[in-house]
Formats: structure tokens, sequence, C-alpha cells
């Protein structure tokens, strides 16, 4: 039978703790913190999802999973005092002895991780790696430069990814007539200006990302870097996905199940 530790180690083989940036580490989130402990607590049930909702609480408490292994965490800084949902969810996982293991950034930088399962379920072509400053290394490589398999406007392309991802709408800013060339795709939640203005100079004129600021999305377009958003999760999913194919590979005795989060926004037009 497999342990936490056993787990937890091969976990940060796959997403070191180097590619790590903005301060999303992998780590064990609530559950036993020194390896002794670790070692000690048995796990025969695994829940992959991308965040710790209250509905991944729920069903991680009903399906009686001893790990919740996610991508967000739910403590993305250090915290005093616990209220509210946070207090909920944290009391019926540790009252039914359910550890959380969150991958943080790491899943995303890390070869065939998050930005690797977004490119492919995307059906783009991989230029290169999109470097940018760790927390652990001087640079990781957080992002792909990726290119079309065909040539297609902005319009185009964004009902293309819309119809990839499965999602009824993406949000767009930039040129819809323009035609597509040199692509960052960012899962996530992580663009900020410092990427905006190196996909600039790389001469990058397409951001593929899950959510951004109103300012970032903002400079983006006044830079003239075409953006399209997914969605809150979406980007994420496929990376995670694929981490519960992987887990189940390397610990075939566990029972390991997906669980997506879903995106409850839509967008209206008016009438």
């Amino acid at each position: 039978m497999s342990n936490l530790n056993e787990i937890s180690k091969f976990l940060q083989s796959i997403a070191p703790m180097e590619l790590s940036f903005r301060g999303l580490e992998n780590r064990v989130e609530i559950g036993p913190q020194s390896e002794s402990e670790m070692a000690k607590t048995t796990i025969n049930r695994v829940l992959v999802t991308t965040y710790i909702s209250g509905r991944v609480a729920t069903k991680a408490t009903q399906d009686k999973a001893n790990l919740v292994i996610t991508h967000r965490p739910l403590f993305p800084f250090a915290v005093d005092r616990l209220t509210g949902l946070d207090l909920i969810r944290v009391r019926l996982l540790a009252k039914n002895y359910i550890s959380i293991f969150t991958l943080g950034s790491p899943w995303i930088a890390a070869r065939d991780g998050i930005s690797d399962a977004f490119v492919e379920r995307l059906e783009l072509n991989k230029l290169r790696e999109f470097m940018i400053p760790g927390d652990f290394s001087e640079m990781v490589p957080a992002a792909r430069v990726c290119s079309t398999m065909k040539t297609m406007n902005h319009s185009r392309f964004a009902d293309f990814v819309a119809e990839r991802m499965n999602v009824e709408n993406v949000q767009f800013s930039g040129d819809l007539d323009k035609e597509v060339e040199d692509i960052l795709v960012f899962p996530g939640y992580h663009i900020d200006m410092p990427e905006v203005i190196l996909a600039k100079k790389l001469d990058i004129d397409t951001i593929v990302t899950g959510e951004m600021s109103p300012d970032i999305r903002l400079l983006a377009n006044e830079e003239g870097v075409n953006t399209i958003e997914v969605g809150p999760f979406v980007t994420e999913t496929p990376g995670m996905e694929r981490l519960k194919n992987v887990m189940s590979l390397e610990f075939p005795e566990l029972k390991i199940e997906f669980f997506a989060n879903r995106q409850y926004s839509q967008t209206l037009k008016r009438l």
C-alpha cells in the first residue's frame, strides 16, 4: 500500500521545486508535514482536481478519499486565521483525515505538465519555451511559444480555441482580421506586465491564457498584442487530466479519479 511520503516524492520528481514561480511552490498543504509522519499515512484513494472548491471537498469526503491533489493552492499565502468557507472546507477535510498536496506553479513549467498539455489540446506547433524569472532558479520555462498548423486570422483562431477547449465562448482583445503568427500559450492566470512586454519584444503577436486582469489586458491591447482568454480552470484541466493518468501508471494499486472544476460564468449579449 502506498503512503503520502512516497506520493509526495513522486510528485516533486515530476514537478521539481526548482520550477516554482510567483511564490506557488508544491507542498503538502493540509496533512502531515514531516517525512516520518507522511510515511505513516496510508493512501488508497486519490482525487485529482485543479482547485479544492466546496464541491470538491464534499466529493472527497463522500468518496472516502485519503488525498486530494490540486494545482491551485487553497492558501496561496500564509494566513493567521481561518474564517467562512475556508474554515468549513478545512474542518471537513481534517475531520475525515484527507490530506491535500498542491502542485502549484512547477506543474505548469514541467515537461509534459500543464503548459505542454494545453498546447497539445490546442493542436499547435511548439516552437520554443518562454522563460520567466523563477523563485529558486534564475529562469524557468513557464510557457510555450507556438504557431498554428494552418494559416488563419484571429477570428477563426478564437473559434478554433473555443472548439478545441469545448467552451461556448472566449474573451478576445485585438484585431480579429489580423493573421495569427507566433502565439504565447500561458495557461492559468499568471500573465503580468513583464510577460506582455517580453512577448512584444520577441514579436509574439498573440497570447492565449486562462484569465487576465483588466489592466494587463489593456496593456496588451495598447502594445498591439492580441489576447484570447479561455476562462477559469479550463486551460489547466488538460494538465490535471494528464496527471491523473501518470499517477495511475505509477501507482496502479490506488483508486485515482479526476474531478473537473466547472466554469460557471457565461457571456450574455444584450437583446
